[in-house]
């Protein structure tokens, strides 16, 4: 029996529960650290007096960052290790969060969130392989989709410390509470998370045995004698793990719906706040409304993890997908009601996150262990697009005179469009030639 089918057969371990906990945490404190311009996006605008354009700018410039660093930055775990990555990440989060902090004007501000983007993108797209790669294949689509409950989470605790920070200091401090937060992660992970198996596995670094060894025996499995024998194959190489055959044809159509899926939801969580403000209602209760948006975005990733217990996940997908396009409608044709407004609040951050969960959990089984970071890091990319121009685009057509209820019903469009995407998606199987899960089924040794 190979090393992953005996994780895949065995109990999930306390061990393996903790890792996941743990990205958790990180993607939670990087939702704050990422949605916080959201909240802060008034007191910043009415400190230098920015437009609607400037502020959109702002909005964007993490997400920018993000493109980058899923597309540059994730591959690197690839190569240098998953636990390093993340270490690395985490390192470059703190610094910039900190010095976000002291900024003089909105282009140092921009600046700063770029580089907090690119590490932040590096973090997101690789995560959730760490959270796969330890656990069982039949828990993986549940862990995945409670991980990405930390992203609204995040959300909700950036509105509450904003609404907090906001009422006694300016939004300065709640930037460097988003650098406290993220280095207490990074001692979390140097002392407590180990390196991937299947990455040691693949890549063998020095004392990859003993590595691998100390790790199966906190998840209570049997140590090895000695590493499998693997035998490399043609899609162990990245070109054709990621661009070849079935596997090239998945690529698209995940990046078409990661696009689709970050358009509509960072449209929704960076300017819902500021919409809400624009349609009448208090600055207070444009936050409330952020804040529901996530509430409702971290509880349909937990309900998505009870479903994906008994459903195919791009089934629901596709439904939840197609949900959020009706809720983006209901909530253009509620906003001049503050009641159906945040109560509509709830569902677009319900279906956009659900959307998320689901892309999430798709991604890493359609790559092989020695490219999981780098397809899914690419296909995030390419979604980072579409949430970079969201915002941006929100912006412009609110300086042309465009109204929030006309926005949102635009936002609904992508919505069907990712779920036309994720319907197409052709999951691999063990009899694809160029299937994702025969890179796990090669070792010849047994547990």
């Amino acid at each position: 029996m190979s090393i992953r089918q005996s994780i895949d057969d065995a109990r999930m371990s306390g061990f393996q529960v903790m890792v996941v906990i743990i990205c958790l945490l990180i993607v939670l404190a990087e939702g704050y650290d990422l949605l916080l311009m959201a909240f802060a996006a008034s007191g910043v605008a009415a400190e230098w007096s920015l437009n609607g354009s400037q502020t959109g700018i702002l909005l964007s410039a993490a997400l920018i960052g993000m493109a980058f660093g899923s597309a540059f930055i994730a591959p690197l775990a690839d190569r240098i290790g998953r636990r390093m990555q993340t270490l690395g990440c985490l390192a470059l989060v703190v610094v910039t969060m900190a010095l976000a902090a002291f900024s003089a004007d909105y282009i140092q501000l921009g600046l700063c969130r770029l580089l907090t983007g690119l590490g932040i993108g590096g973090l997101v797209a690789s995560l959730p392989v760490v959270a796969a790669e330890f656990s069982p294949k039949r828990r993986r689509s549940t862990m995945i989709a409670i991980y990405t409950s930390g992203l609204p989470l995040g959300g909700v605790v950036g509105g509450l410390i904003a609404s907090a920070l906001l009422a006694n200091y300016s939004w300065r401090a709640s930037f460097l509470v988003g650098a406290a937060l993220t280095f207490a992660l990074l001692v979390v992970v140097y002392f407590v998370m180990p390196e991937s198996i299947d990455y040691l596995l693949v890549r063998r670094p020095k004392g990859a045995l003993e590595s691998i060894n100390k790790t199966l025996g906190k998840m209570n499995l049997p140590a090895i004698d000695e590493l499998p024998v693997h035998e490399r194959k043609e899609e162990d190489r990245l070109g054709a793990a990621v661009f070849k055959g079935r596997n090239g044809v998945r690529t698209i159509l995940l990046g078409a719906a990661f696009f689709f899926m970050m358009a509509a939801f960072y449209f929704a969580t960076s300017w819902t706040p500021r919409l809400l403000e624009q349609s009448g209602f208090s600055a207070q209760q444009g936050i409330s409304g952020g804040m529901l948006l996530n509430m409702g975005g971290a509880a349909a990733a937990f309900i998505i993890s009870i479903f994906a217990l008994r459903f195919k996940m791009r089934a629901i997908s596709v439904i939840v997908f197609l949900g959020g396009a009706a809720v983006f409608v209901a909530m253009s044709l509620s906003l001049g009601n503050l009641g159906l407004a945040l109560i509509f609040a709830v569902g677009v951050g319900a279906f956009t996150n659900g959307a998320a969960s689901g892309l999430f959990a798709l991604a890493p089984d359609c790559y092989p262990t020695a490219a999981r970071t780098t397809g899914v890091g690419l296909v995030s990319a390419v979604g980072r697009i579409g949430a970079i121009f969201a915002p941006i685009l929100a912006g412009l057509l609110i300086d042309l005179s465009w109204t929030p209820s006309s926005l949102f019903l635009l936002f609904a469009v992508p919505l069907v469009l990712g779920a036309i995407a994720v319907a197409a998606i052709r999951m691999p199987t063990a009899s694809d030639p160029d299937t994702a899960l025969s890179s796990d089924t090669r070792e010849s040794a047994s547990v």
